[in-house]
């Protein structure tokens, strides 16, 4: 069994040179950063939210123009009675140029300026909320690929250590140094390894082709591994500061004010259409009245009072609109609460998780080796440095995956707390 405990020497050097103990994994041909960057960049809500952006600005322009005053041009012909004692008709012709105002529209102006204005706000700040849920998903992406590949590595290590492991049953079973029950259990062995490095590889492949399709890079260049200096670690948040922070300068949270200033200035609009409908208008008129041909200034004052007047109704739905973003808001300050206080419980026992897990790896290691010398020493069967490969092999993904969630929490912690 010699060779076998040399391959479980190659194999936890193998773990330990994929796990990221002394540097940050990363691929050689995309970053995290730049990952983020093009996940950005093609991210469906992104878009959505930058064409919302676009919308809302020609709003307010819409809105910044509405109090300007309109060209007004009339012509009109009409039956008239004409002069004398005899019966006789006569056309009137009419016609006029000037210009017309609404005295309703500059009434409502500066609300309805301040409710696009603020309506562009909460669309600026949604698009880079949705920048963020782009950011933090390409962190998850990210991370996942490099763990999957990773984890087919082990297991490609694995299953390369589990059939040395039979050739050299094989050779003690021949020349009568163990029983061919030894060889059969590695024939189990050898089995297991290759349906888990087949599950790993699956994995893998969607992994990458998850990170390739988030970010527009083909998955084959998505395969050399680079370890990089790890970064400074970011501040150790306690939870309530991180929490403090993450409400303070979250852009959901800043939409969602901005949307409350919107509905506010909406319901000084909605108020504004209790007022009668006044439009004014003045110009110049020419034409022929009486057979006579006039011309000469004119004017026209138009008052609307509806009967049934929808101010009440408009007002109703203004103050619901606000009671709903106002409700919005609360949510949002719990959820964002909730996400960053379990962020930072994560990123904390991931750390500690990752250590547990090294450690549990070790003495996973250190037994299987005491196991192999019971059994060369007759001490250990073939099963007992089975359970024993089996236990190290667990402690080992164990230990990888802890040490990517470890980075993969404290980067997304970044990413919800600015």
């Amino acid at each position: 069994m010699r060779r076998a405990r040399a391959l479980v020497l190659s194999v936890a050097a193998c773990c330990c040179a994929a796990a990221p103990a002394r540097g940050i994994p990363a691929f050689a041909a995309l970053s995290l950063q730049g990952a983020q960057t093009k996940a950005v960049v093609l991210d469906l809500g992104v878009q959505q939210a930058a064409a919302n952006v676009q919308q809302r600005g020609a709003d307010l322009h819409l809105a910044q123009i509405a109090d300007f005053p309109h060209a007004v041009a009339d012509y009109s012909l009409a039956p008239q009675a004409g002069p004398g004692t005899g019966p006789s008709t006569v056309e009137q012709r009419l016609a006029s140029i000037g210009a017309g105002i609404s005295l309703n529209d500059i009434v409502a102006a500066p609300a309805a300026i301040r409710s696009a204005a603020a309506d562009l706000l909460a669309a600026q700040r949604a698009s880079d909320a949705a920048m963020l849920f782009a950011r933090e998903n390409a962190v998850r992406l990210y991370y996942g690929a490099l763990g999957a590949i990773a984890l087919e590595e082990f297991r490609r290590a694995e299953l390369t250590g589990t059939l040395q492991d039979r050739d050299a049953a094989r050779l003690r079973a021949r020349s009568g140094e163990s029983p061919r029950l030894d060889v059969m259990r590695a024939d189990v062995a050898v089995e297991q390894a290759r349906a888990d490095l087949a599950q790993a590889s699956a994995q893998r492949a969607d992994a990458v082709g998850a990170l390739a399709s988030a970010t527009g890079v083909p998955s084959r260049a998505l395969s050399a591994i680079a370890v990089r200096a790890p970064p400074p670690r970011s501040q150790a948040y306690a939870v309530d500061a991180a929490v403090a922070r993450a409400l303070a300068v979250r852009p959901e949270i800043a939409a969602l004010q901005a949307s409350i200033d919107a509905r506010h200035a909406d319901l000084a609009v909605a108020r504004n259409s209790a007022l009668p409908a006044v439009t004014a208008t003045a110009g110049y008129a020419s034409g022929i009245d009486a057979a006579i041909p006039v011309h000469g200034p004119s004017a026209a004052v138009r008052v609307d009072l509806p009967l049934a007047s929808p101010a009440g109704s408009r007002i109703a739905i203004a103050k619901a609109q606000l009671d709903a973003v106002r409700a919005q808001l609360a949510d949002a300050r719990r959820t964002i609460a909730l996400q960053v206080s379990a962020a930072v419980r994560d990123a904390r026992s991931a750390s500690q998780a990752a250590r547990a897990a090294g450690a549990a790896r070790e003495a996973a290691a250190r037994a299987l080796a005491a196991v192999e010398l019971g059994y060369r020493e007759g001490a250990s069967s073939s099963l007992d440095i089975a359970d024993a490969r089996r236990a190290y092999v667990q402690a080992s993904v164990s230990a990888l995956v802890s040490e990517y969630a470890t980075i993969q929490a404290d980067a997304l912690l970044e990413v919800l707390v600015p």
